[in-house]
Formats: C-alpha cells, structure tokens, sequence
C-alpha cells in the first residue's frame, strides 16, 4: 500500500519521467571540518550545472549557510515550526538560484525538534519537492536526534572528515549509527583540508578498513579539498570559493567532487525515493520502538 501511494504520488507531481529528486546529507562527526563551507559550494556548482536546488540548512540554532552564500533571510524554520509563515515565504533566494531554508542562529527551541515538528516540516517539503532536482541537507555535526532525523532522509550522507585521528573515529561513529538506524546505505567521503592528494589518499582507507570489517555500508572517496587561502577570502566576502575564485585550488577540486555527483548517473527511480517517504519510514520506526 506504501509503495502504491508514493508511485500515485509520483505520478501527481510530474516526478515521473524526469530524473528522481537527487537528495545529499552533507554531515560529519565533529565540528571544524568545513561541512558548511563544502554545502555551500556543492549548492553552487549543482546550480551552475543548471540543477533546480533547495540547501535545507539543517544545523538547527547554529545555522550559518546563509551568511556563506551571502543571504540574509527574513525568515526561518522557526516561523514555519509555529504556523506564522508559509513555507514559500520562508524559503530565501541566494545566488544561482539556490533556494534557502534557513534555519535560524542562536533558538534553543529548535535543537529538538518534537514528532509532531517533524511531521509538519515533512508535509510542508513533501509539497514543493517536484520544485527541484537536488536537495543539500546541511546537518549539524555528530551523532544526535536531529542529526539522524535529517540524514535519513538522503539517498546519500556526504561525510566530510579532515586528517586528525578524533575526526576519522567520528566519522566511523557517525557512518554506524547513520547506517544502522538511520538506514543509509551509500556515503561519500571528502577529506578537508589537506595538503596533497596523497595524504587525502592515505586518510581514506584508514576510514575503510574499520568500516568494511564491521558495518554493511557502501563508502567511496569523492575527493578531497586542498589548503587554500582563497576560501578564508571567499568566506570572508560570504561568497562561495567556487563563485569568486573558479579557478583555485580549492574551486577545481569541488568542480571534480560535483562531477562525480551531479553529472555521472542519475540515482535509480525508486517507489521509496523522496523525502517524505524517507521520514515517514523513520517516524514509523521510532514509533514501534517507544511503543
């Protein structure tokens, strides 16, 4: 019945026909890794790849996507969460024609969201998802109830690590809890900052030698962002690296890392793709286990 509900629903949108809706958790174990700065540069080069994209800026009361792309939002998910303001008025307009959900800076009452927050926020997306053809989700750092709850809802979790010991053992945290409760089966890895491709090529099996011994997950390496003093003067500009300076170091390697995810094969057309059923699966879940 699930699965028939959602090919109905697919069909009501438009959705089929066109490729399915492309939906990336940008997350990682610890914080001080660049996750933002990564979101906010794949935003832009799926957009310049002439992708309709939605950034749903999910580090809830730490919010800061919005000042790297250099929005300044009337709105957020607060005023959404309290039936104040319509979701389309909410979402704000950035460069490329990005479309932001902000998610506001410094509100307590969002970093924890209620089940009854979360199915709300569920329907409001559900109804504008054939408005785009990929979805940044931009997680808070770690392992929490948020976190989680965001993360489910990605085809796949993008982890961003950098090369300190704490950050690899984070990061195999985060891709057992994600895979095993939260049901995501593939990850990207990019390893930021390093010096040469070799030490990003070192990190990288360190990561995957625990992960293939003990959790049924699939990881491959997506790239890795080289140190870069364009980025400290892009984010300072609170612009993309990729928009000011196209032609730095570090801009070449998100052009890379965005070919391998927007410009290779689109992800397989499934009954179960899309938000709504990604949560929904989720809730229901979390709902047997209390009970």
């Amino acid at each position: 019945m699930d699965q028939a509900d959602s090919l109905r629903q697919l069909a009501a949108s438009g959705r089929l026909g066109r490729p399915p809706l492309q939906v990336l958790a940008v997350t990682s174990g610890k914080g001080g890794v660049g996750k933002t700065n990564v979101s906010a540069n794949l935003a832009v080069m799926a957009a310049k790849a002439g992708k309709r994209v939605l950034v749903i800026d999910a580090d809830l009361g730490l919010a800061n996507v919005e000042v790297l792309l250099g929005i300044k939002p009337r709105h957020h998910l607060g005023d959404l969460l309290d039936g104040s303001v319509p979701l389309n008025d909410v979402l704000a307009e950035g460069p490329f024609g990005i479309r932001l959900l902000p998610a506001g800076s410094g509100l307590p009452s969002l970093t924890h969201l209620t089940d009854t927050q979360k199915m709300q926020l569920i329907s409001s997306l559900d109804a504008i998802e054939e408005r785009f053809d990929v979805v940044l989700i931009d997680t808070g750092a770690g392992i929490g109830e948020n976190v989680l709850f965001f993360v489910s809802a990605a085809q796949e979790a993008i982890l961003v690590v950098n090369p300190e010991p704490t950050s690899l053992v984070d990061a195999y945290a985060a891709v057992k809890v994600f895979s095993q409760d939260g049901h995501v089966q593939k990850f990207g890895v990019i390893v930021n900052p390093v010096v040469d491709e070799l030490s990003a090529r070192d990190i990288f099996p360190k990561l995957t030698t625990v992960t293939n011994r003990f959790l049924k997950a699939n990881i491959r390496l997506l790239g890795y962002v080289p140190r870069d003093e364009n980025v400290h003067k892009a984010v300072m500009a609170q612009r993309t690296v990729v928009d000011i300076f196209p032609k730095s170091p570090a801009s070449r390697a998100f052009s890379d890392i965005s070919d391998r995810l927007f410009s290779m094969a689109a992800p397989e057309p499934s009954l179960e793709s899309g938000l709504k059923f990604m949560w929904n699966r989720l809730l229901r879940e979390s709902s047997a286990a209390a009970g």
